[in-house]
């Protein structure tokens, strides 16, 4: 009998010592696993670190609300004066037009040192804004920029379809941005550049257009090469071949003649496109001039 309580005595020895090895095991696990965790997701807020945050790319629009869209068009930093610029280009749909009854409220922070930064905004128009930031630091991770936009008269609109609305752009240091001539402009030189912004987008608009004719007529020319060839086949037809053959000619002149169509009225909205740009050019001597 004495025995077998020193059998059971080992045998509980035994378990308890699994027991705690398991339960330090579970430990040094979990003290890991939260040691892992804070470095991942906290130290970014102590260093700044700028990995979590990606580069807002230019030109790409999100939207507001379903009628009004925004992107980043431009980015430039001078470190020499601690500014930041950054332009805004806005796009409504035609049908329910509001941009002139909105406003803008705009905040910029340096992630790195959670500082708030001087802005200031200029409405160049209700398409186009540029945001100033100052007193940057020469050496920052990322900076934050939000704009809240809101309506001016909320009554006027169906619905306030922009509360709670809001958009973050992120801008990290990097040696492309950097412009040493860049300060603070008159009214008059960001509507200048304003211009020069829209008759860029109407040239890139002009290219794509004229990239469509030279693939449409490319289109007919292979066509054209095709009923050459199917011409010729007919010298070697029965006469019901040849009919088959003279409908299939005749559907493709018939695409031929759409093709050329289409030509015709891409060159018409190309020619309304350069118009456009004289036109600005005009606003931008009456802008110069006053």
């Amino acid at each position: 009998m004495l025995k077998d309580n020193r059998f059971v005595k080992s045998i509980k020895d035994f378990f308890q010592g699994v027991t705690k090895s398991a339960t330090k095991l579970y430990l040094i696990a979990l003290s890991t696993f939260l040691l892992l965790f804070g470095f991942i997701f906290i130290s970014p807020l102590i260093i700044g670190g700028s990995y979590s945050y990606e580069n807002t790319p230019l030109n790409e629009y999100q939207t507001l609300n379903n009628n009004i869209s925004i992107a980043l068009v431009n980015k430039e930093y001078n470190p020499d004066k601690g500014i930041m610029r950054l332009d805004y280009s806005l796009e409504e749909s035609t049908t329910n037009p509001s941009l002139s009854n909105v406003k803008y409220e705009v905040s910029s922070q340096d992630i790195k040192s959670r500082e708030s930064h001087k802005v200031e905004t200029i409405r160049v128009n209700d398409n186009y804004l540029v945001v100033l930031v100052e007193d940057l630091p020469k050496e920052f991770a990322v900076l934050s920029t939000t704009i809240v936009p809101s309506y001016i008269h909320p009554e006027i609109e169906n619905s306030n379809d922009l509360e709670s609305r809001s958009i973050k752009t992120y801008v990290n240091e990097e040696k492309e941005i950097i412009n040493t001539d860049l300060k603070i402009e008159s009214n008059s030189q960001y509507q200048n550049e304003y211009i020069s912004f829209q008759q860029e987008s109407l040239k890139e608009e002009i290219a794509i257009k004229e990239k469509e004719i030279d693939a449409t007529n490319i289109k007919i020319k292979e066509l054209n090469n095709l009923i050459g060839e199917l011409e010729d086949e007919t010298k070697y037809q029965t006469e019901e071949e040849k009919f088959e053959t003279k409908t299939e000619i005749n559907s493709h002149l018939t695409t031929i003649t759409t093709h050329e169509k289409d030509i015709k009225e891409i060159k018409g909205e190309i020619k309304n496109l350069q118009e456009k740009i004289e036109l600005l050019d005009e606003k931008r001597k009456s802008i110069n001039e006053n």
